[in-house]
């Protein structure tokens, strides 16, 4: 969170010069992680049930990363209305950030052994866990969490391309939709990968809110982009006549 936020602020700076940042940070981070408790919860309902004080224990079971871009997404919005700052720019510098500390969070997956996967035979990097004190499997699965975590790099490098390409013109939002879309489709396949429970119709949590954010993604995105065009071109025919 802390290296993320850094590089946020960073880009933020190109039109965002005071402190408003700040507090719109914090809100984007508790309501990410506010988000992801929720997912985590509802994903492990069973388990929960028996003893419902324990939803509000963060340190009790974690959190579930495919729940936090509806916090954030609530919580910064709330936020950027409260503070008069732009939304859609600030969507899109957060969403840059948040990926770079996905990224990195996935280090911290790949010691616990913590999402445990698929069996894995015949690859190189095929993993296991012979420490008794990690959550990892004993026998030789697919390294998920190594497998998000590379994803989430390429996502951060794609967004920061793509944001330096749009940033200062509108529409804004675009690198928020563009971080949806690719990150709910890649959590959709390889969600397949991993062992979590079942929600709905055979398909796991992270799958169905995969879907979700893929869709928006690629309904939003191409919307944005043929306005982003239709400006131009009226500005460039502004310009003609003036």
């Amino acid at each position: 969170m802390i290296v993320g936020s850094f590089v946020s602020f960073r880009a933020a700076r190109y039109l965002i010069r005071d402190d408003r940042v700040y507090p719109f940070a914090i809100a984007v981070v508790v309501g990410g992680l506010i988000g992801a408790r929720v997912a985590h919860v509802l994903d492990n309902w069973s388990v929960y049930a028996a003893h419902p004080i324990d939803v509000l224990a963060f340190w009790n079971g974690g959190i579930g990363t495919t729940g936090a871009p509806i916090g954030s997404t609530i919580a910064g919005y709330i936020a950027a209305r409260r503070l008069r700052l732009p939304i859609g720019f600030m969507f899109d510098i957060s969403v840059i950030g948040i990926a770079l500390g996905e990224a990195i969070g996935r280090i911290g997956d790949i010691i616990n052994g913590e999402h445990h996967a698929i069996a894995c035979s015949g690859l190189p990097w095929c993993v296991r866990y012979t420490n008794p004190a990690t959550l990892g499997q004993t026998e030789y699965v697919q390294p998920v969490a190594a497998y998000d975590g590379l994803v989430m790099v390429l996502i951060f490098i794609a967004l920061v391309v793509y944001w330096r390409r749009v940033r200062g013109k509108p529409p804004e939002s675009r690198v928020y939709w563009a971080y949806l879309l690719l990150f709910g489709g890649f959590r959709f396949l390889t969600s397949f990968l991993r062992l979590d429970p079942l929600f709905v119709d055979g398909l796991q949590e992270a799958q169905l809110l995969g879907l979700v954010y893929a869709l928006g993604g690629a309904v939003m995105l191409p919307i944005l982009t043929a306005r982003a065009r239709l400006d131009s071109r009226k500005q460039r025919a502004t310009t003609t006549d003036t």
